[in-house]
């Protein structure tokens, strides 16, 4: 087994493989193992590694080299795990496993690209950057062309909606002064959400005509300091947009949308049998068709929901999403069909999300987690298209496209007549199922590359990869968290790791370092579908192909095959 000298030099942590061989220790840039620091001599020590392990001898250096505690004048046995120093700096020698030396995964970054001066708010701006990048790539040529021939009403609509989707703004605002009196033309939220209170949001403010002003408001001063030229065209288009009379409006053509898919959302797979899927989703979402997402948690479900609904005719209006497995349910109903100023003692009037999401679309992540009667209040609004507030008696428009997830088994809570019959067939048009990462490995290593990249630019950290012994070491983990587990492991790794390293089996959490491939936490159908995949994936390698001399080699139905081939997303 390979040895790796660790130092600790100042706090700082640096890693020496130790491959068969002489290495010297020194200050020296020469020296294979350099340590520089002022007790250590440019030629201060020696580590020989043969067959029989190491041993470390000095070379004559001016602050002495020990080994325990105790400094060595000769040739010394260095077992793994014994602390060292040369002068004053400490290290230890460590048995590692042969993979850990080599890269499974090379992210390709630079040894020494230039560390970051900016605050912390630097990274931010780099991902608002990505945001800018797809806003004028993709809604601005869109935006431009439709103002061509827009009202200047409508214009102000078009505009003020492109803002708040594409912007981290707590607010967006049109408004028009007469005299003392400001009235307002169009307001809404941008992508930042509501703001939180802790400072004062950072304004902007573009005049549009004489008494027509475009205002922005955001919780961080560095994003109204990226978004202010994007600002500023957007006041110059409304300038040119109000200077014109408008023509004649022609009937407007029904929504349509792009005729090749949009991108994969990010994290990508590489998984035929889900990019299949991605693709059929997006000739679902040209439809009207409501969309049940099943699979267990952290397997991207609201990714896919916001894939659908980014690709149908909606997608113009901003997506409302809620969790029906965290609230109980008053609150819940009280989220979905909103309050009525007056129905409980200090209650103000406020909207809910079916009335939020009106010619819009509304992912209801959990349906299963809901009670019976709320069931039947959301039957109603699906039928009726409109929704009552709590305590209300008028009817609002609820024009809504649902899509709707959940990790339950919802066939069995049909039978026990806990979910109802009615509803399922209103919310399942199309039933999609989301494997899990232990049924998708292939992604595995395309994910952990994608999600530790990530880490690393946000806070400013570089790494080489992943060595090929952790990677190997993901693959054999069952992932009960899935891509969400995935996420966040790479997401804590990167916080352990030095600049430049790779990232190894002892950055990893030891249940997956210690994990023996087909877990018994995977249940017996998960072990009977995998070791079925990869026998039919041999069967048909070894036929070079042919699915029929597959079949017969299986001794099984070519109609059987077919199925089995479908049902467990093997390419044929």
């Amino acid at each position: 087994m390979p040895y790796r000298l660790k130092v600790d030099l100042e706090g700082r942590l640096l890693r020496f493989p130790l491959a068969a061989g002489t290495h010297q220790i020194g200050a020296s840039p020469s020296c294979s193992v350099r340590i520089p620091h002022s007790s250590v001599s440019r030629r201060h020590a020696e580590i020989v590694v043969g067959e029989g392990g190491a041993r470390l001898r000095d070379t004559g250096s001016t602050n002495g080299t020990s080994v325990g505690f105790a400094k060595i004048t000769g040739e010394v046995a260095l077992e793994p795990g014994a602390r060292c120093a040369f002068g004053s700096v400490e290290a230890w020698l460590e048995e590692i496993p042969a993979g850990d030396l080599e890269a499974g995964i090379d992210l390709g970054l630079p040894e020494t690209p230039p560390r970051p001066e900016a605050p912390p708010r630097a990274a931010a701006t780099t991902a608002r950057l990505t945001k800018l990048e797809a806003f004028a790539l993709q809604q601005l040529p869109a935006l431009v062309e439709r103002l061509v021939d827009a009202a200047p009403e409508e214009s102000l609509q078009l505009v003020g909606g492109a803002l708040c989707h594409s912007l981290p703004a707590e607010r967006v605002e049109i408004v028009r002064r007469r005299g003392e009196a400001e009235g307002v033309l169009f307001a809404g939220g941008g992508e930042g959400g509501e703001a939180s209170g802790a400072a004062a949001p950072a304004l902007l403010a573009m005049a549009i005509t004489a008494d027509m002003t475009l205002r922005l408001a955001f919780s961080d001063p560095a994003a109204a300091e990226t978004y202010e030229p994007l600002a500023r065209t957007s006041a110059a288009l409304l300038r040119l947009a109000m200077g014109r009379a408008a023509p004649p409006a022609p009937p407007a053509p029904p929504a349509r949308r792009a005729a090749t898919p949009p991108p994969l959302p990010d994290p990508p797979t590489v998984v035929p049998a889900l990019r299949r899927l991605y693709e059929k989703a997006w000739r679902v979402a040209d439809g009207n068709v409501s969309v049940l997402i099943r699979g267990e948690s952290g397997t991207g479900k609201e990714i896919l929901a916001r894939y659908v609904h980014a690709a149908s005719p909606r997608a113009e209006a901003r997506l409302v999403a809620l969790n029906c497995a965290a609230l109980p349910r008053d609150l819940l109903e009280s989220e979905l069909f909103g309050v009525e100023k007056g129905a409980a003692t200090g209650v103000s009037a406020r909207p809910g999300k079916f009335e939020l999401a009106h010619e819009s679309t509304l992912f209801l992540d959990e349906i299963g987690d809901m009670a019976l009667e709320t069931q039947a209040k959301i039957l109603r609004v699906l039928q009726e298209h409109e929704v009552y507030r709590l305590g209300g008696n008028e009817p609002r428009p609820a024009d809504v496209r649902v899509l709707a997830a959940t990790n339950r088994d919802l066939e069995t809570m049909l039978d026990e007549g806990s979910f109802r019959r009615d509803l399922y067939h209103r919310i399942a048009d199309w039933v999609v199922e989301l494997p899990p990462l232990r049924r998708r490995k292939a992604d595995i290593p395309n994910l952990a590359a994608w999600f530790l990249s990530r880490e690393c630019r946000e806070k400013g950290h570089y790494v080489a990869g992943v060595s090929r012994a952790a990677v190997d070491a993901l693959l054999r983990y069952a992932w009960p968290g899935n891509v969400r587990e995935l996420e966040k492991e790479m997401a804590r790794a990167v916080l352990f790791l030095e600049d430049g390293a790779l990232l190894e089996t002892e950055h990893l959490r030891p249940e997956i370092v210690a994990a023996h491939g087909d877990s018994v936490d995977e249940g017996l159908k998960e072990i009977l579908e995998d070791y079925e995949r990869r026998v039919i994936a041999r069967a048909l390698s070894d036929a070079g192909g042919d699915t029929v001399q597959a079949a017969d080699d299986l001794k099984i139905a070519r109609s059987t095959l077919y199925r089995r081939l479908k049902a467990l997303g093997i390419e044929p």
